[in-house]
């Protein structure tokens, strides 16, 4: 019953339902207007057994065929060999916009080999290092919008529960502590999750990520998603227990100064060097470098990838359980 009273409260009150879904699209939206553009502006290398000229300082030739090893390793983010009637185009990312470029590239190869047919081969290269910056990006909103969920609806909720003295009445029924924290926690990842694949369909939509996940790697998302969900419940309720009635302006303070010093969104090297360590005591910084992992992206080992996750599980469930147990002892 408390599982599906928090599921409303997310859904109905207009504070929550903004700043779970609507903010986290806006931020996509945007940011991806704006990274979503600079990929226009790609790095290729081509190879050509023909004679071709490119007028593009982004488009560099090769004077030789390099190996697939050395198409991983490169700094370019496309490389194109022509060869024997047959372009092969290698891209390390599905965001690439060189559809002209390459149409460009195809008619001058064809009108140099007598106007041959020429067969036009895509693959994709997994190079398992490294995002574009619009992937980068839409990884760091769902990670804003996991701390939404959990931190700024939970000191929604909790001091709302706090000023109306339902938590005076609560105190005065046999509800446990534990089980009304799992049925919050509960009701926010189920947000959590449904947020997240708002922003995955919508950024697949709009700017043509690749960013959906395979089905064998869906437990390790949801896990991903609880466990951060989880870590950012507990501290919102332990905003809420210090704070009370300003709980909800901390949050936004705290809100902003996550967004602007984890990194998800802006790189750490804006910065200085003196204000860079903020980033570790943010807890998107950790959920967008998980989030990275599942894409494969080697940012950490399996091992740290676990450790993790299971620190931000214990550590919600004994901080958030701390803490509900002392709101159901306070009395107005």
């Amino acid at each position: 019953m408390s599982f599906y009273s928090f599921l409303l409260i997310n859904l109905r009150n207009r504070f929550a339902f903004f700043m779970n879904i609507v903010l986290p699209v806006v931020f996509m939206i945007l940011f991806g207007a704006v990274f979503g553009k600079q990929q226009a502006d790609a790095s290729v290398a081509y190879y050509s057994d023909k004679e071709i000229i490119i007028d593009s300082t982004n488009w560099i030739p090769l004077r030789s065929i390099p190996t697939l090893d050395e198409i991983k390793k490169s700094k370019y983010d496309a490389v194109i060999i022509a060869k024997d009637n047959s372009i092969d185009v290698y891209q390390k990312s599905n965001l690439l916009q060189i559809e002209y470029e390459l149409q460009v590239f195809k008619l001058k190869y064809v009108a140099s080999n007598q106007n041959i047919p020429v067969n036009l081969k895509i693959e994709n290269v997994s190079i398992g290092k490294e995002l574009s910056e619009l992937e980068y990006i839409m990884i760091g909103v769902i990670a804003i919008s996991l701390l939404s969920v959990g931190m700024n609806a939970g000191v929604n909720m909790y001091s709302d529960y706090f000023r109306y003295g339902l938590f005076k009445r609560l105190s005065h029924t046999p509800i446990n502590p534990f089980s009304l924290l799992l049925s919050y926690i509960g009701a926010n990842s189920l947000t959590g999750v449904i947020s997240s694949f708002v922003i995955l369909i919508l950024s697949k939509i709009i700017f043509g990520t690749n960013l959906l996940i395979h089905l064998s790697k869906v437990p390790l998302y949801l896990l991903v998603v609880s466990s951060s969900v989880l870590i950012n419940s507990a501290l919102g309720v332990v905003l809420s227990l210090v704070f009370k009635k300003s709980a909800q302006s901390i949050s936004q303070l705290l809100y902003t100064v996550f967004i602007f010093f984890s990194g998800v969104y802006f790189p750490l090297e804006f910065l200085p060097k003196s204000l860079r360590y903020i980033s570790y005591l943010t807890t998107p910084r950790y959920v967008h470098m998980l989030f990275q992992w599942i894409y494969d992206i080697p940012v950490m080992n399996s091992v740290l990838f676990y450790v993790l996750n299971a620190v931000f599980i214990i550590l919600g469930i004994v901080i958030g359980s701390f803490a509900t147990t002392r709101f159901l002892q306070v009395r107005n």
